[in-house]
């Protein structure tokens, strides 16, 4: 790998690390060079995903987090920081987007889940690792946001606008913290190709299902498609990209 993607000696935090896209971040961030402390809910899963991050010769770390709860979160940041001594990167994957509710159905305790799951904890995740990146001069954190917070989602609101306020938060995080050489970015997916996205396809109402039959490039992405982008905006080679949201989506944001 060039050096200028290369991650090498840099020390990773990847959240939501147990399946899916924030496994895929978390093994590319690795191969890219980094050794990388993973954290979800669920243990086992997460120890497997450290497992193979080691077989590619890097080092890695689970910690079992809710990353909804600030006191866990920082438990999070204080073991990677006495396994690792530094944080270079934080990627913040977390966040859940099954509630399939029009606003009239949704009740205010719903709404507030989807807010708490996925707005929550990139601001409570980004708070706790912010000290330390001043103090080591600069670091980047990747907020994994989604296409449904650039446009309406009429089918579930909350979700998208804890969404677009992941993107607002990416930009307000980019100034206020540019000063300390802290880069602050985000990624928006479309459709991911995760088994979640086949069983869902089926019970999707029409309108959506239309919607992914429009995507330009007429496929879901891989989760490795996802990943790439993250390590571009964790690496030197995006020394200059700060505040800016990476749409991945094959097109469908541009066609709509």
């Amino acid at each position: 790998m060039s050096s200028l993607f290369s991650l090498e000696g840099k020390v990773a935090i990847v959240t939501g690390a147990s399946r899916w896209t924030g496994k895929a971040i978390a093994l590319e961030v690795a191969k890219a060079g980094a050794d990388v402390a993973v954290s979800a809910r669920t243990a086992d899963a997460l120890e497997n995903t450290a497992a193979e991050i080691r077989s590619l010769g890097r080092r890695a770390l689970a910690v079992p987090t809710d990353m909804r709860v600030s006191e866990q979160v920082d438990n999070m940041v204080k073991k990677t920081l006495e396994e690792f001594h530094r944080v270079d990167i934080l990627v913040n994957n977390v966040g859940d987007a099954l509630m399939i509710k029009p606003t009239r159905d949704m009740s205010e305790e719903e709404w507030d889940s989807v807010i708490t799951e996925n707005l929550k904890p990139a601001f409570l995740c980004s708070k706790a690792v912010v000290g330390s990146m001043i103090e080591q001069g600069g670091g980047s954190i990747v907020n994994i946001a989604s296409g449904e917070g650039l446009r309406a989602h009429v089918t579930n609101p909350g979700y998208g606008a804890a969404k677009a306020g992941v993107i607002n938060l990416t930009m307000s995080l980019a100034i206020e913290w540019a000063p300390y050489n802290i880069r602050v970015n985000a990624v928006a997916p479309g459709f991911i190709g995760t088994p979640l996205l086949s069983q869902s396809l089926e019970w999707l109402p029409p309108d959506l299902q239309a919607l992914f039959k429009r995507v330009p490039l007429q496929r879901a992405s891989t989760l490795e498609e996802i990943a790439g982008p993250v390590v571009f905006l964790a690496s030197d080679a995006a020394g200059y990209v700060t505040g800016t949201t990476i749409i991945v989506d094959g097109g469908m944001t541009s066609a709509m």
